[in-house]
């Protein structure tokens, strides 16, 4: 009980108001008040300052308020490893993603860090094709990519999100909301490897002189001279935003959206950290931060009135 109380002194700092503090315990306010009182029983010590309202800490409460935030902490820690063991879920964990798909794979390992936190997780930027081998000689556990990219039957997908492709570029002058891909290829272009499909890349064949890089920043530098267009998912978009006047042009046409899942050795998603993953993905704490970083693009939108079907230069 005596956590509990700590919660309830942890929330009334933070709320600065007993009624507050009570409905963000889900509790009421004499629950929260008799709980507190308690504590100062229990540590034989004055820890609220006593009134008609909420006046603050004395100091004892201010050291008391420490050690409850501390204990609150260790007990969340607590929790965490126990679920761990009761999963039995440990040892390593080898996720491999793209370049194009990497903006996402930290939102996967914090969340899955949390839920399993005796878990030793590694992840690897590559090629499709060097993902697809790493799963197939058992060197990745799991990868996310482009499914639409995936021509081998003894691999099992697992669909994640799908997004668009986007040309970006940096410009003062109006620009439309869109674009086709034959008039992308006349553009000066830098692109990153493995970054987009491949119908999306073979859109991209005709056009000459493309800068290719394995570096996000290399390419962030050619667009911001703005001398340079590049084509990107909307996920990646996040990355670039920092750019003066960037734009985010949505491309029209094959290839201008992709399947992003993840990938994984014929009935190895049914093993228990990939089952675990599979769950946390649907879960709050990992869809929300995804929207959000899908959502990112759309303060890079030229407005609806400059869109006139005219054509980039």
């Amino acid at each position: 009980m005596i956590v509990r109380n700590f919660e309830y002194l942890i929330a009334l700092n933070r709320e600065g108001h007993f009624g507050k503090a009570a409905k963000s315990c889900n509790v009421s306010q004499p629950t929260l008040s008799a709980g507190i009182r308690q504590l100062e029983k229990d540590l034989d010590a004055e820890i609220v300052r006593h009134g008609q309202r909420y006046d603050g800490l004395t100091k004892e409460g201010m050291l008391v308020l420490a050690w409850a935030q501390q204990m609150h902490d260790d007990c969340k820690g607590l929790k965490r490893d126990l679920s761990a063991l009761q999963h039995d879920i440990e040892g390593q964990f080898r996720l491999g993603v793209l370049p194009g798909t990497s903006a996402v794979a930290p939102i996967l390992s914090v969340a899955l860090a949390e839920k399993m936190p005796l878990l030793e997780q590694s992840i690897i930027t590559g090629s499709a094709p060097s993902l697809f081998s790493g799963l197939s000689d058992g060197e990745l556990d799991i990868a996310l990519g482009y499914l639409d990219d995936l021509h081998d039957k003894s691999l099992d997908t697992h669909l994640l999100y799908r997004e668009r492709i986007f040309l970006f570029q940096a410009s003062r002058q109006t620009r439309p909301r869109s674009i086709k891909w034959d008039h992308v290829v006349k553009l000066r272009l830098c692109l990153l490897n493995s970054s987009i499909p491949e119908i999306a890349q073979a859109q991209l064949s005709l056009c000459a002189g493309a800068i290719y890089t394995d570096s996000v920043d290399v390419l962030a530098a050619h667009v911001a001279s703005g001398r340079y267009s590049t084509v990107l998912p909307q996920s990646l978009a996040a990355r670039l935003k920092q750019i003066p006047h960037l734009r985010a042009l949505a491309i029209t046409g094959p290839g201008s959206q992709a399947s992003v899942g993840f990938v994984a050795a014929k009935h190895r998603l049914k093993s228990d950290p990939l089952t675990a993953l599979l769950e946390l993905v649907h879960s709050p704490e990992v869809v929300a931060p995804i929207q959000a970083l899908l959502g990112v693009h759309r303060s890079l939108r030229p407005k609806a009135a400059q869109d006139k079907g005219g054509t980039p230069s």
